[in-house]
């Protein structure tokens, strides 16, 4: 019979761990799927993709939750004691009964001290919860920077081989003038020279591609990043109004991150401040106490009532000084930070107007003339109208041009993703808190 049961127990219990133990590897494997799977790739894309999986912005929302769950026990009291004595004499002695002594004690606060102690708490919260919103808007930044310098050195290299066939195309150009006696050698081993020196510079810009993408797989939580070679991206479009929204920026200077921070500091000190003071209030403790050793047993159960007393005054004015002080220091901080948020926020709206007005100077102006004046050097020299130097110093500034209008796109991108993050922004979508729709 035992047996049976058993068996039947096993028959049961077995594909029941089974689902449990597929359960638990399907939900692992989603997770790790939700963080290995990459979307299209986009700055804004992987941000969201860093903020899921990034290990240590994880970390914070941990320690956050772990902390939240702390506020609901802040206000309890402390653990009850007991105490059990005995009269170990009269174990032995048959004149007299075995004699104990229990006793039940609780410590009771001054009416008042649990809730400052749950404001207290709550505010620890506040504190670690802006700064996590500090830390998103921190990974963020890094994020759009490397996905932007990733895709400028994308476009050097792109640059780099269309100039590494357009070096193979005035190659054919020299070799044909040289073979009819139209040009020198020295212009033939010129024209193979550059083409080694773009070689090379292609060799330089792939280790860097490797390194950067390195990084970014690093930010967003992934073994390997594959990057297909797109465009570069537009998110660094003008603002409707940026002098209108730069106002609106600096008077909510107060509602950042690190605003908040020093705001949920200054209300831990006033609730520490008020703690010190219910301090200055003596504390109670009730009892009850059994004696068996009282011979009358009416006198064996006893319940009173203690409480310290606190009539050192100097330690507790000490205290609360001191964290008046602190408080003080908190204020102070709060007015410096002020000046350190608007001076970042003016700064980077100066830096992204000026990056703005020079890509569009390079992308409208500098870049067509360059392309011209390249395409009309190369006619001249073919139709014997220029000479080889004239057509390899107008590639070089070609070459130059090119390279610096890249940098142009490369420099609005990551001073959009400084001005985002001075906004107190971690996502691009919270421009439109701003009236500005990206």
């Amino acid at each position: 019979m035992y047996h049976s049961v058993t068996r039947l127990c096993w028959r049961i219990s077995l594909p029941v761990m089974l689902f449990f133990l597929a359960a638990n590897a399907y939900t692992q494997t989603n997770e790790v799927s939700q963080c290995d799977a990459l979307p299209q790739l986009s700055s804004e894309s992987l941000v969201q993709v860093a903020l899921e999986c990034n290990p240590g912005y994880r970390s914070s929302i941990s320690q956050l939750e772990a902390r939240e769950i702390l506020v609901e026990i802040s206000d309890s009291l402390r653990d009850p004691s007991i105490t059990i004595g005995m009269a170990p004499l009269t174990f032995s002695d048959h004149e007299y009964d075995e004699g104990y002594i229990v006793e039940l004690k609780q410590a009771l606060p001054w009416p008042g001290v649990r809730g400052i102690r749950k404001q207290a708490s709550t505010a620890k919260v506040s504190e670690w919860s802006a700064r996590t919103s500090l830390h998103q808007i921190e990974l963020a930044q890094k994020v759009r920077l490397q996905y932007a310098l990733l895709q400028y050195l994308h476009a050097l290299l792109l640059i780099n081989k269309e100039n590494v066939n357009l070096w193979q195309e005035f190659g054919f150009i020299v070799e044909s003038k040289y073979a009819s006696g139209n040009g020198s050698k020295s212009e033939v081993l010129q024209s193979k020279h550059e083409q080694h020196l773009l070689k090379q510079e292609a060799i330089s810009l792939l280790g860097r591609i490797e390194r950067n993408r390195s990084r970014l797989s690093q930010l967003i939580a992934h073994k390997t990043l594959s990057y297909p070679l797109t465009k570069q991206e537009t998110i660094t479009s003008t603002l409707i109004d940026p002098n209108g929204i730069k106002r609106k920026l600096l008077s909510n200077l107060d509602s950042q991150p690190s605003m908040r921070v020093l705001d949920a500091q200054k209300d831990q000190k006033r609730q520490e401040i008020s703690l010190a003071k219910k301090d200055r209030y003596p504390s109670f403790s009730v009892m009850a106490r059994y004696n068996s050793l009282w011979m009358n047993e009416q006198q064996r159960w006893i319940v009173g009532v203690g409480f310290n007393l606190p009539f050192d005054s100097v330690k507790r004015n000490s205290k609360e000084n001191s964290l008046r002080a602190e408080l003080s220091a908190l204020e102070w901080s709060k007015q410096d930070q002020i000046l350190v948020l608007r001076k970042n926020l003016e700064q980077a709206f100066s830096f992204w107007q000026e990056t703005k007005d020079i890509n569009r100077l390079y992308q409208q102006e500098l870049l067509p003339l360059a392309k011209e004046t390249l395409y009309t050097a190369q006619l001249e020299y073919q139709s014997g109208a220029g000479n080889f130097l004239s057509l390899l110093t107008t590639q070089k500034q070609s070459l130059n041009i090119q390279r610096l209008a890249q940098k142009a796109i490369y420099d609005q991108a990551a001073q959009f993703g400084n001005l985002t993050a001075a906004a107190g922004f971690a996502h691009a979508r919270e421009w439109s808190t701003t009236g500005e729709q990206l």
